[in-house]
């Protein structure tokens, strides 16, 4: 009897070896895309002007980091903003419309900060950031390429991706496709969630809007 039992000791202990190498080796899930919900915004400003805002068509794809590291997150993410000015007194003599993503980190990891692409540690989100100019001004003024911001602990940051004027019919429309957006050196959740802003200076006013998509963790 006591050999049967230290023969089945043995087994069970194999069995549960195997059975940790399996959980271990099992390769890391993919998330699947989400399809985020359209948002719109309609306003009249001071001076009679009608604001529509719209986004919509917006996918956050969560993917492992490339890099393996545990601490870091990414998403690839794909969004339609539009903005159509119309019917105010006056004369529209400025615009700008931005259109990005939120981003901030549960807690920080790091010993350091990371900012203005010199890497000394330290919590950061990275994008990308292009514009065009037309009617009204632009952010970064004609800047394009990589946007880095610092994060810090219970901090929500804006990752601009890209921004223009309204034309001469008062309308705008951005858009981004399989953008990259990282979070290097959180310990926590990290949470996104996207933006478009507005601003319009008349003769008689000077007035801004936003709408935000609904937050999602990457």
């Amino acid at each position: 009897m006591a050999g049967m039992l230290d023969r089945f000791a043995r087994t069970a202990c194999v069995v549960a070896v195997l059975g940790c190498m399996a959980v271990i080796e099992a390769p890391a899930a993919f998330a699947e895309p989400v399809t985020m919900l359209p948002e719109d915004l309609d306003q009249v400003t001071p001076d009679g002007w009608h604001i529509h805002l719209n986004s919509y068509n917006e996918v956050v794809n969560s993917i492992p980091n490339l890099a393996n590291a545990t601490n870091s997150r990414e998403a690839f993410v794909s969004l339609y903003a539009s903005a159509r000015v119309e019917g105010g007194q006056g004369d529209i003599v400025d615009s700008l419309f931005i259109m990005g993503y939120q981003l901030g980190c549960q807690s920080d990891v790091s010993s350091g900060l990371q900012f203005g692409g010199a890497a000394s540690g330290g919590v950061s989100g990275t994008g990308s950031l292009g514009s065009s100019s037309s009617v009204g001004g632009s952010v970064g003024g004609g800047l394009t390429g990589y946007a880095q911001t610092v994060l810090e602990p219970g901090v929500i940051v804006d990752l601009p991706m890209s921004n223009m004027g309204l034309d001469k019919s008062g309308r705008a429309t951005l858009d981004v496709t399989n953008l990259h957006v990282k979070a290097d050196a959180c310990g926590g959740d990290v949470t996104i969630r996207s933006y478009a802003y507005l601003r319009i200076s008349t003769t008689g006013a000077h007035s801004s809007y936003a709408i935000y998509g609904e937050p999602t963790k990457i």
